[in-house]
């Protein structure tokens, strides 16, 4: 800094020196241009009164700052003419004189052009010392300032690297060494306040030390601002699914392109692809209790350790990150990559992505062991199928939904026909083999909209939302009746086949209450076992007649 000012100001000094040289120049110019347009018309003046203009001349001549003067005919000007000759150092002066040609006086300039020369070369030493006098005492009095600023420049390059032990020290006094103390003191403040901070975001954030700390410190607690506010949104998220979600979207945002994300239920013992992008590399869902995140509840990272994991299928490179292991659901997120760059990019990101997984653990765990509880108040244990209190609860809003749309609904009621001679026969776990598998019949032979409910001992009710007519009810409980008819059932060392006896009624057409139609369903249902099981029936008024039900 100290050159540039030291240039800036002999650049002003050179510029002042030539404006004044110029002015200068300038001045006697139009000083020696005066003399000699006066000299000029006086000589012109004489010659035009006197007779005797050669001997006139001849004196003219003689005289020593005149070198030579003539008469130049046949030329005209209007104005007198001076012309400057720095070679031969003249100054010629052309006048008009009389119709017939002009005048020409040459002067002599020796004594013009030494004074000329000797004004520019005093100016220009003016400056030079002037210029060499202001360099010494700028050097003496700015040197001590410009040194502050340059040990402020070093400092705040080892800040940058997150040094701020640089203290600047300064023998000037006064205002200055006021200054240096407040900076030093406020170097102290900062040190004390970004040790604090540091210490306290690498402790929620397993993030290495970087080249640049402050940057990185300023991008590592906006990530944790963000991270606060994710587990705010999903603390208020109803389900499981709607957190993993919000998580998957959180992984597309770090540019992640290839991964999965597995859920396994440690109660129930198996795993479920929740969501992947690209192949899985792996068979993690057939033989989670293999896989090395899932067993040692660590991540494993092949960027670290090359071919850390052995059933890693594909040639990418790959990280697992198991995340809440600690209760019922363990969720496993595979990362996979084989480009240099997006390898940078992730190991980068790979803190942050950890401490959503350590917000997502907790507040996961605790909404999945409530949904479980949940599930077991309202399905049936054995079987799996929603329960008795589940229909009490899901059945108003099912009527009040089919009436404002004005869908049909039909209501299967289905009873496993003889099955009191299974548990007789075979004894009650053969009874509960036969239950689960009539239960895994409805599930796959119904859409995923309708509901399937135990509704007591081997009795079952199937409810089909939003059918086009009476016929797709028939068509759904035949299909299931055929299916349990040809479906062999292993109890044991034994095998049997059961079947099914399926009433139906269909809202709005027989009913208009929820209870109502499983009423007549049930009718329906014992006019298909009277009349010899194994069939479909189909509610009409006459049956309500028959079993004078009046609802």
């Amino acid at each position: 800094m100290k050159k540039k000012i030291l240039i800036i100001i002999a650049l002003i000094m050179i510029i002042s020196t030539i404006i004044r040289t110029a002015v200068v120049s300038f001045s006697f110019l139009n000083f020696s241009n005066q003399l000699i347009e006066n000299q000029t018309l006086l000589i012109k003046e004489i010659l035009e009164e006197t007779n005797d203009k050669e001997k006139f001349l001849q004196i003219i001549k003689n005289s020593h700052h005149i070198n030579d003067i003539k008469f130049i005919p046949d030329q005209k000007t209007e104005n007198i003419k001076i012309e400057y000759n720095f070679k031969t150092q003249t100054i010629t002066s052309i006048a008009p004189f009389d119709d017939n040609g002009v005048l020409q006086i040459t002067f002599s300039g020796v004594d013009y052009f030494s004074k000329l020369q000797s004004a520019i070369l005093q100016l220009i030493a003016i400056a030079i010392t002037s210029l060499i006098i202001i360099i010494l005492i700028v050097n003496y009095y700015l040197t001590p300032y410009l040194e502050i600023l340059e040990k402020i420049k070093q400092s705040t390059e080892e800040i940058l690297k997150g040094n701020f032990n640089q203290k600047i020290e300064t023998k000037l006094k006064g205002e200055a060494k006021e200054f240096v103390d407040s900076y030093n003191n406020f170097l102290t403040k900062m040190k004390n306040s970004f040790g604090v901070i540091e210490e306290k975001y690498t402790a929620l954030i397993e993030k290495e030390k970087s080249k640049d700390p402050l940057n990185d410190a300023k991008e590592t607690i906006e990530q944790l601002a963000n991270i606060f506010q994710f587990k705010r949104l999903i603390e208020d998220d109803a389900t499981s699914n709607s957190i993993l979600n919000r998580l998957i979207d959180i992984i597309k945002g770090f540019n992640i392109n290839h991964f999965a994300l597995v859920g396994i239920d440690n109660s129930e013992r198996n795993a479920l692809l929740i969501y992947s992008q690209g192949d899985i590399c792996c068979n993690l869902l057939e033989n989670f209790e293999s896989c090395r995140a899932y067993r040692l509840n660590k991540e494993i990272n092949s960027l670290k350790f090359k071919k850390i994991c052995e059933f890693h299928t594909c040639k990418n490179e790959y990280i697992c990150l198991p995340f809440s292991s600690g209760g019922n659901f363990t969720g496993i997120l595979k990362i996979m990559t084989d480009k240099e760059k997006d390898q940078e990019l992730l190991q980068q990101n790979l803190p942050y992505i950890k401490a959503y997984l350590n917000e997502v653990s907790a507040v996961i765990e605790a909404k999945y062991t409530l949904e479980i509880l949940h599930n077991q108040t309202i399905k049936d244990p054995l079987t799996g199928l929603f329960n008795r209190r589940y229909l009490e609860n899901i059945l108003p809003t099912l009527i009040a939904a089919a009436q404002r749309r004005g869908e049909k609904m039909a209501f299967l009621m289905i009873d496993m026909d003889y099955f009191k001679k299974v548990n007789d026969s075979y004894g009650h776990e053969a009874g509960d083999i036969v239950l689960k598998t009539l239960s895994n019949i409805l599930k796959y032979s119904i859409r995923k909209s309708d509901i399937a409910i135990r509704y007591g001992g081997e009795e079952f009710l199937i409810i089909l939302q939003n059918i086009k007519s009476i016929d797709d009810a028939v068509k759904v409980a035949e299909k299931i009746r055929e299916n349990v008819q040809n479906s062999i059932i292993d109890i044991g060392e034994n095998s049997i086949k059961k079947t099914v006896s399926i009433g139906i009624s269909i809202f709005p057409d027989h009913c208009m209450k929820g209870w109502e139609c499983i009423k007549y369903a049930d009718i329906a249902l014992y006019e298909a076992k009277r009349t010899g099981r194994n069939k479909v029936i189909l509610f009409n008024k006459q049956l309500k007649k028959e079993t004078n039900y009046n609802a």
